[in-house]
């Protein structure tokens, strides 16, 4: 079921291995681990995604692929598993991680926040770079609040997806046990 659900969102292996981008990786890319649905797979695919997703802001897709063929993972769900960080979430996922780092250092509170980025082109350059000014401001509560949560929603997520993936057949069996089962006295 999960297999299925998997494999209707995720692009055909010939795609990806036929894509001339990717023709730097050789061989590497041809692996049958890379594509591999299985439980094993999919979740240390999905814990290499959430590690990256928290600690590169960047180039976690790169990071997460190049770990992928390493590790000899799914490369499309570790590739995709970074999603969990996007635009969307960016802000709430770094202000969680800064109260995490700034409670275990103990630092003190946020004082301002970032004020919006304007429209215009010179006014969005002023405020990317006013938000990395910020951001390297809140230095090490935020990147030890980012690691921790990297590590964290690994850990986690590789084990969720191995139990995620059993509910279906442990119901199964229940199905087949519960009509083995006799009637009771009559």
């Amino acid at each position: 079921m999960a297999k299925k659900i998997i494999q209707r969102y995720l692009p055909h292996p010939d795609r990806i291995r036929h894509n001339p981008s990717l023709r730097w990786l050789g061989p590497a890319i041809h692996d049958p681990n890379l594509w591999r649905l299985n439980r094993r797979s999919v979740a240390a695919a999905v814990a290499v995604g959430a590690f990256f997703a928290f600690i590169l802001p960047v180039a976690q897709f790169l990071a997460a692929g190049v770990s992928a063929i390493f590790l000899r993972v799914n490369l499309p769900v570790a590739v995709t598993s970074t999603l969990i960080t996007n635009p969307f979430t960016f802000g709430p996922w770094y202000y969680l991680a800064y109260k995490i780092g700034a409670l275990i250092v103990g630092a003190p509170a946020l004082t301002k926040v970032p004020e919006p980025v304007s429209a215009n082109a010179d006014g969005w350059w002023a405020g990317v770079l006013a938000g990395i000014d910020h951001l390297l401001a809140m230095g090490p509560p935020l990147f030890i609040g980012l690691a921790l949560l990297a590590v964290v929603s690994a850990v986690a997520s590789y084990f969720l997806v191995h139990l995620l993936w059993r509910i279906p057949a442990y119901l199964r069996l229940r199905r087949i046990r519960m009509r083995r089962k006799p009637a009771g006295p009559a």
